[in-house]
């Protein structure tokens, strides 16, 4: 070891140029996050599926190979949830043994500075949130979407599409005004249950009342069933058994209604949004998912500003074991902190771009500025 750190003293300038370096300092934090992501979701997977063993198996058709369709549905939740945390650690392992190998004072005496001992890391780190961002939004929302709808048929084997579905929903038509009880869509069918149409006049007063049993939409046309048409102006009752329901309300509006932010990918979010904006509807728990969906993978490079502790403060601080659990503790109340701001975020308490992003700016800075300090 020690002969490892005279060669590196002695032949830095030569042998270590500042692009080699980088490459060095780069690989060893990828190699290490890749071993540490690869044990961490096979050991989380493994416990996750004895304790769901048993409830997959009997459900109606099962057979063993459902294990690993469980297997292929739950990994990339875990793998996208635990990547930012995996990144922490990885840091932490990496500046540590340089630093007990003292490879970060021979890195200082050769005129780098901290933030440029974190640059390759922060590179990689970069590299990790956008191959995570894209997979988040290929695969993760797709396979999260689905494991969800099979637990919910109880993890039968053949089962339909996971239908869209809302609750108590009002939207407009024009002047007039829909609500409905429930709205369920699966596939290219949408179901309305309990419609009632109000009516109104050019000064938006209501003139008749339209209760429908359920409508449908199918072929790109809508249909009531069980129709009771009031006339407030006449009071009399017209008893339908179905009719045809001219709206210029698309089927779109009551999907966007629908729309769970962890199961879609950021286009559909975001058409969604705008379809429920421009009906007045409240939008701050999609629009704060819409930013996490940034947050989450950019938090992956956030951790080696935190890991900095462990790095460069031996030195002066002394106990490593000591700093590298207040880097854990450091890395674990972020991730207590965002999901805080995500609820405020969700319930409206806190405007949904400050609830993504202020947590992720205030450890950003906490970890320059604790590394500002250690260069003084």
């Amino acid at each position: 070891m020690v002969e490892r750190v005279m060669s590196y003293g002695g032949h830095f300038g030569k042998i270590f140029s500042p692009g080699s370096m980088d490459v060095y300092l780069a690989k060893i934090f990828a190699v290490r996050y890749i071993i540490i992501l690869a044990g961490l979701i096979a050991t989380l997977q493994m416990l996750d599926l004895l304790a769901k063993s048993d409830e997959i198996l009997a459900g109606e058709g099962a057979v063993y190979a459902d294990l690993w369709r469980y297997v292929t549905l739950r990994s990339p939740h875990l793998i996208s949830l635990f990547s930012p945390f995996v990144a922490l650690l990885s840091s932490i392992l990496t500046l540590s043994v340089l630093n007990v190998n003292s490879e970060i004072v021979i890195m200082k005496t050769a005129g780098w500075s901290a933030f440029r001992i974190l640059v390759p890391l922060m590179a990689v780190s970069l590299l990790i949130g956008a191959v995570n961002f894209v997979f988040s939004e290929m695969v993760t929302v797709h396979a999260r979407g689905e494991l969800r709808n099979w637990e919910a048929n109880k993890f039968a084997a053949d089962i339909p599409p996971a239908p869209d579905s809302v609750y108590d929903t009002w939207v407009t038509d024009g002047q007039n005004l829909v609500k409905a009880e429930s709205a369920n869509r699966n596939g290219s069918i949408l179901l309305l249950d309990q419609v009632t149409q109000y009516i109104r006049d050019q000064d938006k007063n209501i003139t008749n009342i339209i209760k429908a049993d359920f409508a449908v939409y199918r072929n790109d046309s809508w249909k009531l069933y069980g129709v009771i048409d009031f006339d407030l102006k006449t009071l009399k009752i017209n008893v339908l058994e179905n009719m045809d329901w001219i709206t210029t309300i698309p089927p779109e509006r009551f999907i966007s209604l629908a729309i769970v932010a962890d199961q879609v990918n950021l286009p559909r979010l975001r058409r969604a949004i705008s379809q429920l904006q421009s009906e007045g509807h409240d939008t701050a728990n999609l629009r704060t998912m819409l930013y996490q969906k940034f947050v989450s993978p950019l938090s992956t490079l956030l951790m080696p500003l935190l890991a900095g502790l462990a790095a460069f403060g031996l030195h002066r601080g002394g106990n490593l074991l000591g700093r590298i659990l207040i880097t854990l503790s450091m890395g674990f109340g972020f991730f207590v902190v965002n999901n805080l701001f995500i609820a405020l975020g969700q319930y409206g308490a806190v405007p949904p771009i400050v609830a993504a992003w202020l947590p992720f700016l205030l450890f950003g800075l906490a970890g320059v500025s604790f590394i500002l300090l250690t260069e003084e």
